[in-house]
């Protein structure tokens, strides 16, 4: 079995082993070592990164009791390869799960919610409790976890012997078989883990929760702490500073600007629609006089707008001022796809059913008014109402 260097001192960044076995994969080799640096995906935390042999390494897992190392490039098995992580990822990711040590053990202390889920990876970092939090709730404990923090607490991990485990009331998320490795914090937690950490808390830098939402009966938070957290810190400075030099406002006042500007194109939407409106009633109004002054009509009209289907009902309204037999609205949608109002009589289904048959359109309704939409043409659909004496 593979000896897991990062449990002794989690801050070495270099070691030297012998290749125990490869398995060749798809331009990489899968090796596993008498012994290792590299933390495998575990604990709900993503691998160490680094290189084995100059070669990088792009995945760690454990695979029948093994570390095995995704290496991109030739492995000979029986060599001697020296490795190297990327301290920075694991500094970090050291940060990261130490800060929620921290934050758990204050939870469980407080409220007594376990921390039955846990993710962190490169993009994400989620803690979940197995009971409701008010934002009043994470403020205190945000606030609290950084007092923690500053005050520097020692961090300690360990595997302790049978007799000295039966004596500890720790923390865990899943029973575990065999040897328990514990991290205490000084004062604060003592929990079950398999990651490497810190050594002190001061070194977490600072914790933030990010945001937070209920899962699974409890309530999930997305957090950052350190480097990680001053990473988050500098996109949402850049985010604000961004929107100030478009909104032509100090950071301070960017809400009272965004409010501005809302209001602004409420009131532009508001002056659009009237203006469609009018333009819709227009435009029947003028059909009607046409059709009135060459004595064409039948009653029955089609008429096409490029409008918002909202607008549906509106132009329907309009067009029965006007025309007493059937009527038809189209109104063409991104994507290709019509959306349609008919009224005028029990006729509408039985127009609604050839739609349906030579279209594929998919809709109804009640007697005499049917809505609906359907992937043809203007063209087509033009077509088909001329057949039955519409437009």
């Amino acid at each position: 079995m593979t000896e897991r260097l990062y449990e002794s001192n989690a801050y070495d960044v270099a070691f030297d082993a012998r290749v125990t076995e490869v398995r060749a994969g798809e331009g990489v080799s899968f090796v596993t070592l008498d012994r290792t640096l590299f933390f495998p995906e575990e604990g709900g935390q993503s691998c160490d990164r680094g290189t084995l042999a100059g070669f990088p390494v792009t995945d760690v897992q454990i695979k029948g009791g093994e570390i095995v190392h995704t290496v991109q490039g030739s492995v000979l098995p029986g060599t001697e390869v020296h490795g190297e992580i990327d301290w920075e990822y694991r500094f970090r990711n050291m940060q990261m799960h130490s800060g929620e040590h921290v934050f758990s053990g204050l939870v469980f202390r407080l409220f007594g919610y376990s921390n039955v889920g846990f993710h962190l990876s490169e993009n994400s970092a989620t803690m979940d409790y197995n009971g409701k939090l008010t934002a009043d709730d994470i403020e205190m404990l945000e606030e609290r976890a950084n007092r923690i923090i500053t005050e520097g607490h020692a961090i300690r991990a360990w595997y302790p012997s049978k007799e000295e485990l039966a004596a500890l009331s720790y923390r865990s998320k899943k029973e575990i078989d065999g040897p328990v490795r514990l991290v205490e914090i000084e004062g604060t937690d003592l929990c079950a883990c398999c990651v490497p950490h810190l050594r002190n808390t001061s070194e977490i830098g600072f914790l933030k929760i990010i945001s937070f939402e209920n899962y699974k009966g409890g309530v999930r938070l997305q957090y950052r702490c350190g480097l990680r957290a001053l990473d988050h810190y500098r996109d949402c400075l850049s985010l604000l500073t961004a929107a100030g030099r478009l909104l032509s406002a100090k950071q301070e006042d960017i809400p009272a600007a965004i409010e501005r500007v809302q209001e602004e194109a409420k009131n532009l939407a508001f002056r659009l629609s009237e203006a469609v409106r009018m333009e819709i009633a227009d435009k029947i109004r003028r059909q009607y006089e046409a059709d009135s002054r060459n004595d064409s009509s039948n009653g029955n009209a089609l008429f096409v707008f490029h409008a918002e289907p909202g607008l549906l009902r509106f132009a329907m309204d309009e067009a029965r001022k006007h025309y007493s037999g059937i009527c038809v609205i189209l109104i063409p949608q991104e994507g290709g796809r019509v959306r349609y109002l008919m009224e005028g009589s029990e006729q509408v289904s039985e127009l609604q059913n050839g739609l349906r048959e030579r279209f594929g359109a998919k809709g109804g309704g009640a007697k005499g008014s049917v809505s609906g939409s359907t992937e043809a043409s203007e063209e087509q659909l033009r077509g088909f109402f001329s057949e039955q004496g519409i437009g």
